[in-house]
């Protein structure tokens, strides 16, 4: 009965997939462009991310509300992916623009009881960032198969109410090398959100 109530899912405000998106989006990723991440699937049908999301199927994205509480949650099972693990980030501008860089996963400082999270990496030297848990309206983990056998995109987004991307945490990009560390953090991750309350209809 717990685990039901855990899974049930959340009232949302963002952007969902409609019965129309998920064809479309599944041959997308199938078809076209497999293991793109999340931004250039978003700009090619010029929708909100988190609606990309919510049209692949269960074993390949999970979401849950977001909120102050939640963005600590997970983010505290990100920084068990080890303060010297390489990852990815990946941000947004207004949904249209991408920015990715690499970087050492940003370890979270003790909450301030402000409904920040504030995240710095490699020991404060590298990337600075800041995410107030007010805005912040869902979280997914995609886990996207590559053009080749083995290859996959791994990521943790964290999604505005309108559905544009705050922050993403790249695992892995298909086609591109990683850090095994990230990913067997990510698998760890998959599973906190997993035990979450869904958002979106369920698929």
């Amino acid at each position: 009965m717990m685990a039901a109530a855990q899974n049930k899912p959340a009232s949302t405000a963002v952007p969902c997939a409609s019965a129309t998106h998920a064809p479309m989006v599944r041959d997308f990723y199938e078809n076209q462009k497999p293991g793109r991440p999340l931004p250039v699937a978003s700009r090619h049908f010029n929708v909100a991310e988190t609606v990309i999301a919510s049209a692949l199927p269960a074993t390949q994205s999970i979401g849950t509300a977001g909120s102050a509480q939640v963005a600590q949650t997970v983010w505290k099972s990100i920084d068990e992916w080890g303060a010297n693990t390489s990852i990815k980030l990946v941000l947004t501008s207004g949904g249209k623009h991408a920015y990715s860089f690499p970087s050492l996963v940003p370890m979270a400082k003790p909450d301030t009881g402000e409904g920040w999270l504030d995240m710095y990496a490699d020991d404060s030297k590298g990337v600075h960032a800041h995410i107030n848990g007010q805005y912040l309206k869902a979280v997914f983990a995609t886990d996207l198969p590559g053009p080749k056998a083995g290859e996959r995109t791994q990521a943790i987004s964290f999604y505005n109410q309108d559905g544009s991307l705050v922050l993403g945490v790249y695992a892995r990009v298909a086609g591109e090398t990683f850090d095994q560390a990230a990913v067997e953090g990510f698998k760890k991750t998959w599973a906190v959100i997993e035990s979450l309350p869904r958002i979106c209809a369920a698929k």
